[in-house]
């Protein structure tokens, strides 16, 4: 049964296009072609043009918490190099937050950690204006029965390059 709810849960994942991976590592879920912001921007994945734009990043976070680990700030400056070097238009980030607590104070909480993130890509040099975030609140919202209720997946701001 464990091993059946493993891959329902990794099924699920992947097709709603939310695999997993490691702090700053790329992700190798397939590129959605556009993602929508709550601000009515896009994050404009060009999909399979680049492999670099098929690539997840991503900065965990502690419970209830918003502060970047300064450890990210180097990860920060090559996600930037990157991102010149490829003539990227924008860096996307999408915050999330565990469902431990309020869904609404979760959103807001997602929402200060890509704040936050983008104020760390800011500072290695990428323009604020080219950063659109989304605060996705509370991981996995409908998965939540069959998900832990604060695990690092869940805390964590997920960082995208698009053109």
């Amino acid at each position: 049964m464990h091993m059946v709810l493993k891959g329902f849960v990794a099924a699920a994942m992947l097709a709603a296009g939310m695999a997993g991976g490691t702090a700053l590592v790329a992700g190798s879920a397939a590129a959605q072609t556009s993602e929508m912001h709550t601000q009515g921007r896009e994050c404009r994945n060009l999909g399979k043009s680049n492999k670099v734009f098929d690539r997840n990043y991503y900065v965990y976070f502690e419970t209830n918490s918003s502060r970047v680990d300064p450890k990210y700030q180097k990860d920060f400056e090559r996600i930037v190099k990157l991102a010149k070097g490829q003539k990227a238009g924008q860096i996307c980030l999408f915050g999330k937050a565990s469902k431990v607590g309020d869904p609404k104070a979760n959103i807001e909480l997602s929402r200060k950690r890509a704040r936050n993130v983008a104020d760390g890509l800011a500072a290695a040099g990428w323009p604020r204006a080219q950063i659109p975030i989304v605060a996705e609140g509370e991981a996995w919202g409908w998965l939540q029965e069959t998900l832990t209720w604060d695990s690092a997946e869940d805390r964590r701001v997920r960082i995208r390059l698009s053109r």
